[in-house]
């Protein structure tokens, strides 16, 4: 098991993702725009390890969080997203089902509703 840093993580914030000293510090440190906080090492590994995820791994992890956390039904997600249930399911369960231009519909509908009902549910988190 890898050990996680904040100096580490604050390091590839400024040398790979260029964020400023400034910009890191609000990100990190500042609760000024939401109730939810996370603790600064925990921000940080999310942002650093954005690439150790699968993109189609990610968005199908938070359409079931939003599924089984809140409620939503894969209906109402596949209505939200413009396509029928049934493709819907069939993404969950194979990706490449999907033509890419529905997938990108999909994404960005998908992160949108979890970005409005995000204070809504806790993200489940897996740790080594």
């Amino acid at each position: 098991m890898k050990s996680i840093n904040l100096e580490d993580n604050i390091s590839k914030l400024k040398n790979v993702y260029k964020m400023s000293d400034g910009l890191i510090n609000k990100i990190l440190y500042s609760n000024e725009t939401t109730t939810y906080s996370n603790h600064p090492i925990e921000i940080s590994s999310f942002l650093t390890h954005v690439d150790n995820i699968d993109d189609t791994v990610r968005i199908i992890s938070i359409i079931e969080g939003l599924h089984r956390n809140i409620g939503i039904s894969y209906e109402t997600l596949a209505v939200y997203c413009g396509i029928d249930t049934f493709e819907f399911e069939e993404f969950l369960h194979s990706p490449a089902s999907l033509k890419i231009e529905k997938k990108f519909i999909l994404a960005v509908r998908i992160m949108y509703l979890h970005f409005v009902l995000k204070e809504k549910y806790k993200i489940e988190t897996i740790s080594d």
